[in-house]
């Protein structure tokens, strides 16, 4: 019987598989071979060159540091030259009214400019954002003040403030100095009571 023309084709397919199979199984090693693993060698100038951009980066963020840390330096002593030039003036307004007080005897006129200078060191410090800390008939906070003595009092339920016995000064939000303060511990005649009992 004569050779189907089908099964020509099928063989040659056949064949052609084969022969692809081959071919493929012929370049897997070869290009197992072209992805050749770097060389000790090659690791080590890698590695090298790596570790030289390390501490190139380190010693720049070191150098960073410093020259943030001098800049932050010169903010703070400006600032302070600043407030201290401002203090200067009344500490010189100061000196003229005492001895300007020498030689008057108007003792009024001596109170007025006593008091011009104080208007003017309230004023430096609100300029600088400075703030007197509000005590008396508030209730005590321990962020704001200080208690250095317990009041027993009608006036004033416990826990408010009766007395101030050194200002309290914060700067925006931030408390620079603690009001000093003495705090209602409650009613004269509450305490009695309690004693009796």
């Amino acid at each position: 019987m004569p050779e189907n023309k089908t099964d020509k084709l099928n063989e040659s397919s056949d064949s052609q598989e084969i022969d692809v199979e081959e071919s493929y199984s012929k370049e897997k090693p070869e290009e197992a071979d072209s992805i050749e693993i770097a060389d000790d060698t090659d690791i080590k100038e890698l590695l090298a060159q790596k570790e030289d951009k390390y501490l190139r980066l380190a010693a720049e963020f070191e150098n960073y540091k410093k020259r943030i840390f001098r800049q932050s330096e010169v903010l703070i002593h400006n600032a302070e030259a600043g407030v201290l030039i401002d203090v200067l003036g009344v500490l010189d307004n100061f000196k003229r009214a005492l001895s300007s007080a020498g030689d008057k005897k108007d003792f009024k006129a001596f109170k007025k400019g006593v008091k011009m200078i104080l208007e003017q060191l309230k004023k430096i410090l609100d300029d600088h954002n400075v703030s007197p800390i509000d005590t008396v008939g508030k209730t005590f906070d321990p962020e704001l003040h200080e208690a250095v003595m317990q009041i027993e009092t009608d006036e004033q339920p416990e826990g408010v403030i009766v007395q101030e016995l050194s200002g309290g000064y914060k700067k925006g939000n931030t408390v620079i100095r603690h009001a000093k303060v003495g705090v209602s511990s409650g009613k004269k005649n509450d305490n009695k009571n309690d004693e009796g009992k």
